[in-house]
């Protein structure tokens, strides 16, 4: 990033006024006086987890004041984002409007990350700035930076984490030197540490990528040494260096809430919660010579997938799809595969934008999410254009297959579309940009191609 100091400087301080006046605005002004149907008071929506997250970070900051910070925990009752709450309401007022700075900066942060990703792509900092645009513009964002959320945090460490594994797949890195090597591992850390501060199974989310990406990487590492574009001992080095993450990741927390499958590491059995232990009895349907850890990762998806129907509130829920389908084996996922790349790139779809919603503000963010998603279209429209335009760019195919990658675990998990929307979010907005950028390489070939054209009948004649 350091190329780019000056562009990501002014490119952040835009977004991070424009996140922080948006959150003020609605905080203080469209909710409490335009929208008072849907406000929760204190500037908060009406339905959301953030309401409670405000009254235990009331509580808990009350509880420091009168009884000093030695009470203070990160998560109260497992909830981070009202751990920071407390914090800066002991500190201050509590209010929620004391949190915009922080979550202005996250969401500001996260949007030059991803403009970071583009430009290595993008020979233009205009085409990597408008690439970000739809992350930190698309009313949605206004769920974590004005209110309180984890998915500021969560989003902004995803993409850290994509950059510092695109600058580790870099060839351009190791013919540098150790120094740009240590760079990737460090922005990879703090995208690690943002991710897995508010959700903990981010640990394991990034461990499965980290061996997906590793194993690719091993491939492409092996061709550059037989092509003799890096020396063979930088290219073990490489690989001994990437295989280390997902290892290492093996030894964070994964201690998730709910009804996750986990692998206990003495018997490589699952340990699930009574209701995972209950499906992978009764219902699940092993397959025969597939590695018990290759199973268990897909026997986490399907317990958390069948926790939606078994929880109340998500079941009775309008925006719930495909309630008649339930993933009991290794190929009910591979038959399922194309229906969760529908849903996980184009849900939800223009028949429900105008549909009446059951809860709350339902019609208000249906419209909202229309809105967006038509952008959405637009731009993923340009996204085989991109992966044509840059196609021997390792950018490109390791942003696509992080973003791809995420977005099919979360629909396979997730069969209810808002949930779906939220979760899915920035893993999304990655390959709206690479759409975006792809974009602004199709008008860049069409002048070309035009200019051109022109030339050639102005010389012929």
């Amino acid at each position: 990033m350091k190329a780019a100091r000056r562009p990501l400087l002014s490119a952040w301080l835009l977004f991070f006024v424009f996140a922080a006046a948006m959150a003020l605005l609605l905080q203080l002004v469209v909710l409490p006086f335009w929208l008072t149907e849907l406000h929760a008071g204190n500037g908060l929506l009406v339905g959301g987890d953030w309401v409670g997250f405000h009254v235990i970070a009331v509580d808990l900051s009350q509880k420091i004041l009168s009884q000093g910070w030695s009470v203070w925990e990160l998560s109260p009752q497992g909830h981070p984002p009202a751990g920071i709450a407390a914090a800066l309401y002991a500190l201050t007022v509590p209010q929620p409007y004391v949190l915009i700075p922080l979550n202005a900066a996250l969401h500001a942060t996260g949007g030059i990350a991803l403009m970071a990703i583009v430009r290595l792509l993008s020979p233009t900092d205009r085409g990597a700035f408008c690439a970000a645009l739809p992350f930190v513009l698309f009313p949605s964002g206004m769920a974590w930076y004005a209110q309180l959320q984890k998915d500021g945090f969560y989003f902004t460490g995803a993409f850290l984490c994509l950059y510092g594994w695109i600058v580790l797949a870099r060839l351009q890195t190791w013919q540098s030197g150790w120094r740009s090597v240590f760079a990737g591992l460090i922005w990879l850390g703090l995208g690690l540490g943002l991710m897995g501060s508010v959700r903990v199974y981010a640990f394991q989310l990034m461990q499965g990528v980290g061996v997906l990406f590793t194993l690719g990487l091993a491939a492409l590492f092996a061709v550059r040494g037989a092509k003799g574009l890096l020396p063979w001992k930088k290219c073990v080095m490489s690989v001994l260096i990437l295989c280390l993450i997902p290892i290492l990741l093996q030894f964070s927390p994964t201690s998730v809430r709910g009804s996750t499958a986990l692998p206990d590491s003495g018997t490589g059995v699952p340990r699930l919660s009574w209701h995972g232990s209950e499906f992978a009895k009764d219902r699940w349907k092993p397959t025969a010579d597939l590695p018990r850890f290759v199973e268990n990762s897909f026997l986490r998806i399907a317990v958390l997938r069948s926790g939606y129907f078994s929880t109340p509130g998500y079941r009775e829920s309008g925006s719930m799809v495909d309630r008649d389908i339930e993933l009991l084996s290794v190929r009910d996922f591979l038959t399922y595969l194309p229906r969760a790349l529908q849903l996980g790139f184009f849900a939800p779809f223009p028949s429900g934008w105008l549909e009446p919603a059951k809860s709350v503000g339902g019609n208000v963010m249906r419209k909202v999410a229309g809105v967006e998603m038509t952008i959405v279209y637009l731009a993923i429209t340009f996204l085989p254009y991109a992966l044509w335009c840059f196609r021997f760019r390792v950018e490109v195919w390791v942003a696509f297959a992080f973003g791809v990658v995420v977005l099919l675990l979360y629909s396979y998990a997730t069969p209810n579309i808002g949930s779906l929307y939220r979760l899915r979010f920035g893993f999304l907005m990655v390959l709206v940009a690479l759409g975006v950028a792809g974009a602004f390489g199709a008008w860049r070939d069409f002048r070309q191609s035009s200019r051109f054209t022109f030339i050639s009948k102005a010389n012929s004649k």
